[in-house]
């Protein structure tokens, strides 16, 4: 990002970093230390000795201006679940619950421990190829968890978009969205 800068005049508030896994915190870390970089998408960042930790050590708002989060497979990791299911950006969504993607280890495939951990980023890329908004709406992580039915309208404009397009909204906090078990992913 620096020789970017240095070379072609590029300013960090233009750039946008984004990392799976344990690359979403690696993000957070090259955000930390980039004064004013524009954004960060973090795609289901890792669990283990991550969350609920000091921000210091894991992705989080401070590490860029915007902070996106897409969370695919919160599950514990005691039942193999890889990412983490706190809320750690601007703006946090949760897929069909955040937890198991539909389409990941159904009775007619194999398990894949990887899918529901890998699907943020099909999703995030999915979001780029196709003209689909994944408007997602406002939620509690409560409701995510136990009620996401309850999650779907847009009070006072207050819906956000999953994905590249995240940047476009004003909306802050934990949105839920469903999305179809195979691309395209977008519902709408």
């Amino acid at each position: 990002m620096q020789l970017l800068r240095d070379v072609t005049g590029a300013s960090y508030s233009d750039m946008h970093v984004s990392g799976h896994s344990l690359g979403a915190h690696v993000a957070g870390y090259a955000g930390e230390r980039t004064p004013g970089l524009g954004r960060i998408t973090g795609l289901d960042p890792a669990d283990p000795y991550f969350e609920y930790e000091d921000p210091r050590v894991r992705l989080d708002p401070d590490d860029a201006e915007f902070v996106d989060v897409i969370h695919s497979d919160g599950n514990s990791f005691i039942t193999l679940g890889f990412g983490l299911f706190q809320p750690i950006g601007d703006a946090d969504f949760y897929p069909n619950g955040g937890k198991q993607q539909p389409g990941c280890g159904d009775e007619s495939t194999t398990i894949d421990l990887s899918c529901d951990h890998s699907r943020a980023h099909e999703f995030f890329l999915d979001s780029i190829t196709s003209d689909c908004t994944y408007l997602a709406y406002p939620c509690t992580l409560w409701e995510v968890d136990n009620d996401p039915s309850a999650c779907n309208y847009c009070p006072f404009g207050q819906c956000s978009y999953m994905g590249y397009n995240a940047d476009q909204s004003r909306a802050r906090g934990v949105f839920y969205l469903e999305t179809n078990d195979q691309a395209p992913y977008c519902l709408q």
